[in-house]
């Protein structure tokens, strides 16, 4: 049975309707989203038809991939896939299904010069055309040339590599500019990055959860107190919604032990912003992007199941400070650290899970510093159910609204001087 056949066994009714009704609401008069919502086996698989079928994921770095042959084998929600860089020094990603049986051709990460499937030594090029199959001469017009693995779009911006397994989406850059994500992040220059620490942990939480937590304010100051929570303007936080997602730039510190950075600001960021410079944006359905003013760390979370995600957080630094004398001393601290951050949150992303759960859990009220939360999960119901565009930009005036409000009551905002050498010469 083919993608397009497959039957959801979720649907939209007026009693769902009515029960995310009040998360419609305007921010301060609205409420979280029902507990069903992360944990329902029938809306997770409506969930990856809706939204990971559809939307661009990140999956890498081009860095990860330097020489024809370099490949990675994944699964995004159950769905096999294979990336690899191609002889002329393309990217290509495939369905990773043999065209026989559907074996997964290739598993883990390495360098290969062609795919061969373990179950019966089908073998393809790195292009992902069929090279050779044992036993098939005698198969009544049999068609190699048609049976190539399923090709999955692929593209790349910031050095950042995405996929999207719908064939007639809309280009990257269309899907990111819907954001301003190219605008916004142009300064940080991500593509003048490496990938200097890479860390990868599955948590048993549903994926909507990952997210949620990366824009949640309200617990920076209680649970990351002791790591870098000291200096952040939890009670000033800035809200920038997009139609779908929101950025914002504030003050705080780099993701390093007491805030102090290893490295110093990178090249064209210095002389332009101070040390507490910070900024996030958020590219749908689940990269969080962070800046500082010495590195850039997004975290990536795909769905294993409706209670399991994995999640991936990238380091990344300016090419230049790889040669610099003890680099790997100071990038293992780097590294530990933001492991400790993630250690931090993962206890509460599991309890989340286990609390929406319960039989007496009822969604609580959203307050002032769920702002972004509370636009993500319209986005979910807007995907999910039905689009209401009405809803949207009441929550973008509401929040153009509150900025105002934050300007006139305590000036401008504390951004480690991005809106003077950036967001003036935009």
């Amino acid at each position: 049975m083919g993608l397009d056949m497959l039957t959801n066994r979720f649907s939209v009714d007026e009693n769902i309707l009515s029960e995310v009704a009040q998360t419609r609401a305007r921010l301060l008069e609205s409420q979280h989203l029902p507990g069903w919502f992360y944990t329902s086996p029938d809306l997770f698989e409506h969930e990856i038809n809706t939204i990971f079928m559809k939307e661009w994921l990140c999956v890498g770095r081009l860095e990860e991939f330097p020489n024809a042959g370099d490949y990675t084998a994944t699964r995004i929600a159950g769905e096999p896939l294979l990336i690899c860089r191609g002889n002329s020094g393309e990217m290509n990603a495939f369905r990773n299904v043999c065209r026989h049986r559907g074996v997964e051709v290739a598993s883990g990460e390495g360098n290969l010069a062609k795919f061969t499937c373990p179950y019966h030594a089908w073998v393809y090029d790195l292009e992902g055309n069929l090279m050779g199959a044992p036993h098939v001469k005698e198969v009544k017009n049999f068609d190699a040339g048609s049976c190539s693995l399923p090709r999955v779009r692929i593209d790349d911006w910031g050095g950042y590599i995405f996929v999207n397994f719908d064939p007639d989406c809309q280009d990257l850059g269309d899907y990111l500019d819907e954001d301003d994500i190219r605008d916004f992040a142009a300064f940080l220059q991500p593509e003048n990055t490496r990938l200097s620490h890479k860390f990868v942990v599955d948590v048993p939480c549903n994926w909507k959860f990952v997210p949620e937590n990366l824009m949640d304010m309200y617990h920076v100051g209680v649970i990351h107190k002791e790591s870098f929570g000291g200096h952040f303007p939890v009670s000033n936080f800035r809200f920038n919604l997009k139609k779908n997602g929101y950025n914002a730039t504030y003050e705080s510190y780099t993701m390093a032990p007491k805030g102090v950075t290893l490295f110093g600001t990178m090249p064209w960021m210095r002389g332009k912003v101070g040390e507490l410079f910070a900024c996030t944006t958020w590219i749908r359905p689940t990269m969080n992007f962070f800046g500082r003013h010495d590195l850039i760390q997004p975290w990536v979370a795909h769905p294993i199941d409706e209670k399991t995600t994995r999640i991936t957080i990238y380091t990344q630094l300016p090419e230049e400070y790889f040669d610099t004398p003890g680099f790997d001393e100071k990038n293992k601290i780097y590294g530990d650290f933001i492991e400790q951050v993630a250690t931090e949150d993962m206890a509460m992303l599991e309890s989340l899970q286990n609390g929406v759960g319960s039989r007496a859990f009822e969604p609580g009220p959203t307050v002032k510093l769920e702002r972004a939360i509370h636009h993500l999960q319209n986005y979910y119901l807007d995907r999910l159910m039905q689009n209401d565009d009405t809803a949207r930009a009441q929550r973008q005036d509401d929040c153009r609204d509150a900025l105002a409000e934050a300007k006139a009551s305590h000036g401008e905002a504390r951004d480690g001087g991005y809106s003077k050498s950036f967001q003036a010469a935009e």
